[in-house]
């Protein structure tokens, strides 16, 4: 897993993803999170760019339906898996272009997204407004008016307090100033079962330093993350 770098992650190493996703916010801080927001019993959600499931699996017991879409086909593989092996009945998983959604308009209750907004942006640098624009617009267009519209994006890996970078900071500005979302932080802090986990895949991304923030307790091997969530009522 040495070979892991950011512009190969979704492509390459779903699997690295998958074991980096799938350790954090052990505590479950995320899915109380989602409900202070947005009720889900009997809701019909879309989700955009849901990789390969971490969002989905925390509303497939308890919507009515979830459409939930992605752009990478080796995530959506893992996500299809998870379906099959958690008997996720009301979901269908799909390939799609958060810019382009092969979906009606006002279908849904409420719409999500984790982690996908902001990549869209830091792929394309120089005009990411327009792109992420783009897929804002989307989720505006499929969420009936009243709706909640929810992004879920990072505040700093390594962090006990929120701490976007620089660009990334730029993004949540335009998503609070520019679209009207409301922020939301909170810890979705990891915890791994071995040394080895973070060595292989945090290391690769992150960098060394992460090594010396994390802490050895019983539970694990802890590694603070803050996010955030920004929301707003669809119209």
């Amino acid at each position: 897993m040495n070979d892991i770098t950011w512009d190969n992650l979704y492509t390459d190493h779903a699997d690295a993803y998958e074991v980096l996703v799938s350790h954090e916010d052990y505590r479950g801080n995320l899915p109380r999170a989602i409900r202070s927001i947005q009720p889900l019993a009997g809701m019909v959600a879309a989700e955009f760019g849901c990789g390969t499931g971490r969002i989905s699996g925390l509303l497939a017991a308890s919507v009515s339906r979830l459409h939930a879409f992605d752009f990478t086909y080796s995530m959506l593989r893992l996500a299809r898996e998870k379906q099959r092996r958690n008997g996720w009945k009301r979901t269908t998983l799909a390939l799609a272009d958060s810019r382009r959604m092969p979906a009606r308009s006002g279908w849904a209750d409420f719409a999500i997204e984790g982690w996908a907004f902001l990549q869209i942006a830091v792929d394309h640098p120089e005009d990411w407004s327009f792109h992420l624009g783009r897929a804002l617009d989307e989720m505006q267009r499929v969420v009936h008016p009243g709706g909640k519209m929810i992004l879920i994006e990072t505040l700093g890996t390594g962090e006990s307090t929120p701490s976007a970078a620089p660009f990334h900071r730029k993004v949540y500005d335009f998503l609070e100033a520019e679209r009207g979302f409301a922020p939301l932080g909170l810890r979705t802090d990891y915890c791994f079962e071995t040394l080895e986990q973070v060595r292989q895949v945090v290391v690769p991304l992150f960098g060394p330093a992460m090594l010396e923030r994390l802490v050895e307790t019983k539970a694990g091997w802890i590694l603070p993350e803050c996010t955030g969530l920004w929301w707003r009522t669809a119209v």
